[in-house]
């Protein structure tokens, strides 16, 4: 049996961790684009996160909130086209963390849900990139063009290996971070350790 958080929507230890996150998440999207490659890749590991240790009331609006206020920032200095399957990629790491996350730490169910939501968000957005008509060498939309947007996919994650190694290390940490914390000086927002069977 887990031992259940508390059912307001007041988590200290959350609300800190997530916001501490989002404000990385901001830095990120505004950096210049050659520098990310540098950087850990915050958002699947943010929402994930968030979708685990906050209630959807907080979780939802925060996330997608950031992600839109740096849209409008990039759109409005750089003319930046916003990538809006993004959005549904968010919702989707939400999701998986309340589903996987919300009553658990364990480490494999924080692999599956960074992995999982790196898995979603890597097929849905080269799947959108096929279908748009910003590359003409897509068309026509054939099993061979989609297959080329995949294996464009593939070099961008080896150029930008942030992406995936951010959403696995910022992962672990976040949830590592809030188990220690919490055990320490939050003690209404920790989570029992799942029992071997």
């Amino acid at each position: 049996m887990f031992e259940t958080r508390s059912k307001t929507d007041w988590r200290p230890l959350a609300i800190m961790l997530a916001t501490m996150t989002a404000c990385y998440a901001i830095i990120y999207r505004l950096v210049p684009f050659d520098v990310r490659g540098y950087l850990l890749f915050p958002f699947g590991a943010w929402a994930l996160y968030s979708g685990a240790r906050l209630s959807m009331r907080i979780a939802l609006p925060l996330t997608i909130g950031v992600f839109l206020a740096t849209d409008l920032i990039l759109y409005r200095a750089a003319h930046y086209s916003p990538n809006y399957i993004f959005y549904v990629c968010l919702v989707v790491y939400l999701v998986l963390g309340w589903a996987l996350l919300r009553r658990s730490q364990h480490p494999g169910r924080i692999a599956v849900g960074a992995l999982g939501g790196y898995a979603f968000f890597f097929f849905s957005s080269n799947f959108a990139a096929w279908l748009e008509p910003a590359r003409e060498y897509y068309r026509p939309h054939t099993l061979n063009t989609l297959m080329r947007a995949y294996g464009e996919g593939l070099e961008f994650l080896r150029m930008q290996p942030g992406h995936l190694i951010g959403d696995l290390a910022l992962s672990f940490m976040l949830f590592g971070a809030h188990a220690l914390l919490a055990k320490a000086y939050f003690p209404a927002e920790e989570i029992a350790i799942e029992s071997a069977r």
